[in-house]
């Protein structure tokens, strides 16, 4: 190693250390403050957008103690359940979730996830500001919604545990002329969804006829610190005869799309959670999907939020009785648990949907997800985790770099040689190409064999970058020091985050300087330029994927060290 070379690479490690320390020194940026709380996070209203034919039905009538309607300055975490909630209110508590339901509109208003948190730690809410009971189920286009009824309950008000078994919770509403709607909920331990029956009898009595739309009516509210990310990936998404499909079809602002055929499920998804329904008895007929889009204020900048409900169209026969059952969804973007549901719930996620080559990453990505927990069990820290997987596609991809090596050397024990026929046949490229490959077959070269590393990496690289932009693995999962979430990137350039930007790029500059086979300017340039334009595009990716490709440049030098160990020439004599 060369003096230039230890002096460079002293820099870089100076450069990363004291990076952070010197922005606060000269005052261009704050310590790092707490993660934001739940209630200094503002989110503008959940309310439903206007023109969502199935809530333009008459106001619904709030009982005293129901919320109030929502405002610009909610906060994300409304207030525990039993304060605001009605007298009447039905409260079940699984392993899983918590649920609150009330008699007008026969349905829950409140579910609250237990085992996940915002980063004040109150558990995230996934109907927040509900107006009305979600689902909601409706009848003649929206004129008759059977969320703004009052019905009896089977259950006295009060709390209710649904931990080791399951628990039954039944709404009916009866007319007086006789005609009866049911609404049966089944919550038990263990699950992130609950059963829901839908039951109408004597529905000429009603006026019902041909369909009905069922609606997760209430928008998803944010749950992560970086809200602009959180509301990029809300959207609508259904599963159609076996085939993923996303109602995105915005117009100024605003989305309002019917996707007829068969539906097997739909629902909304945000960054790391999703409410989804799935009908069992029967598929749907069509996907249905209504939003609004509007910029709103933060403190840092001024983002776009995203308001989406999504549900299905359900046509009957002319029939006096109606029953239809549906699995009811709502938890975390965890691929291995929406699986086990065996209707492509998982698909959700959006792993293995790049156009193209989504087919080529998709075994690559579920590979890794299901790798990395397996890991976390014996290793319980995902940053450790990241680093050994790092380690582990080094070693598996080893032969494949050794061969690129000694490839890279033939070549440039050949370039004496290169260079005199390109003399030779400067006016004729033709000649020079037919040469050239007559070398290189005569002294076994593969000049393309340098790239056989880099093709078993990119499906791979590419699928750690779904998995952890999709999935909830690596939410809230903490490393070391400030790096207490590898889910998250750096915010801007002064966030803490960009420490661990900076590692990688010197982690890969110094893999460049020791394994790159020659010197040549255009070498150079490269060497320099590569980790500055990576460090550029990584700084915002999820730090587990920056910290992955750090540990992976700096393995390379393993490569480098086997391969110095073999002095002999690599290729024959022709």
């Amino acid at each position: 190693m060369d003096r230039k070379t230890i002096i460079l690479i002293v820099a870089l490690v100076a450069v990363v250390i004291l990076y952070f320390p010197a922005l606060q020194y000269f005052g261009l940026v704050e310590p790092p403050a707490p993660q934001p709380t739940t209630d200094s996070i503002q989110q503008p209203s959940s309310q439903p957008p206007a023109g969502w034919e199935t809530t333009q039905t008459a106001p619904l009538q709030q009982t005293p103690g129901t919320p109030a309607a929502p405002v610009e300055s909610a906060t994300l975490a409304p207030p525990p359940v039993d304060s605001t909630l009605p007298a009447d209110t039905v409260v079940i508590r699984t392993d899983k979730y918590t649920v609150a339901l009330v008699t007008d509109g026969g349905g829950p208003v409140s579910l609250l996830l237990n085992e996940y948190g915002y980063r004040d730690k109150k558990p995230i809410q996934m109907l927040p500001q509900a107006q009305l009971a979600t689902p909601e189920i409706s009848f003649a286009g929206g004129t008759f919604s059977a969320s703004r009824i009052h019905y009896q309950c089977n259950l006295q008000p009060g709390h209710y545990d649904a931990i080791t078994s399951p628990l039954e919770v039944t709404y009916t509403f009866t007319q007086p002329d006789g005609g009866q709607i049911t609404k049966r909920y089944l919550f038990g331990p263990g699950r992130y969804d609950y059963d829901f029956i839908f039951e109408v009898n004597e529905t000429s009595k009603f006026g019902f006829e041909r369909k009905y739309e069922i609606i997760w009516n209430t928008p998803l509210g944010v749950s992560e610190p970086d809200l602009n990310s959180d509301y990029e990936t809300m959207e609508a998404v259904a599963m159609q005869a076996g085939v993923r499909e996303t109602l995105d079809d915005w117009d100024d602002g605003a989305l309002n799309q019917v996707m007829t055929g068969t539906t097997e499920w739909a629902g909304v998804r945000a960054k790391y959670f999703a409410a989804v329904m799935i009908p069992r008895n029967r598929v749907g007929d069509a996907a249905l999907a209504t939003g609004i889009k509007r910029e709103i204020l933060t403190a840092d900048d001024e983002i776009e939020s995203r308001h989406i409900m999504a549900g299905l169209e359900m046509q009957f026969a002319n029939a006096p009785v109606i029953a239809d059952t549906f699995t009811v969804f709502v938890g975390p973007l965890d691929y291995t648990l929406m699986s086990d549901y065996e209707v492509g719930l998982e698909d959700i996620l959006g792993i293995g949907t790049t156009p193209f080559i989504g087919w080529l990453i998709k075994p690559f990505a579920i590979a890794i997800i299901w790798v990395l927990p397996r890991m976390y069990d014996f290793i319980p820290n995902y940053g450790i985790v990241i680093i050994l997987f790092a380690f582990l596609v080094k070693m598996v991809t080893l032969p494949l770099s050794l061969k690129s090596f000694k490839s890279m050397n033939a070549m440039k024990m050949l370039q004496p040689k290169i260079d005199e026929l390109k003399k030779k046949h400067k006016k004729n490229p033709q000649a020079l190409n037919k040469e050239m490959m007559k070398m290189y077959k005569a002294h076994g070269v593969n000049p393309m064999s340098g790239c056989l590393p880099i093709l078993p990496q990119m499906p791979l690289f590419f699928a750690l970058f779904s998995v952890f932009r999709s999935t909830i693995l690596l939410r809230d999962a903490p490393f070391i020091f400030f790096i207490d979430d590898l889910s998250r990137g750096a915010s801007s350039f002064t966030d803490p985050y960009i420490i661990l930007v900076l590692i990688m790029i010197a982690a890969q500059f110094i893999s460049q300087k020791f394994t790159m086979a020659s010197a040549t300017q255009q070498n150079k340039a490269l060497m320099y330029i590569m980790p500055l334009f990576m460090g550029f595009i990584f700084y915002r990716f999820a730090a587990g994927l920056v910290l992955y490709w750090a540990c992976f440049s700096l393995f390379s030098l393993v490569d480098y060290m086997i391969f110095r160990r073999d002095k002999a020439p690599e290729i024959k004599a022709a």
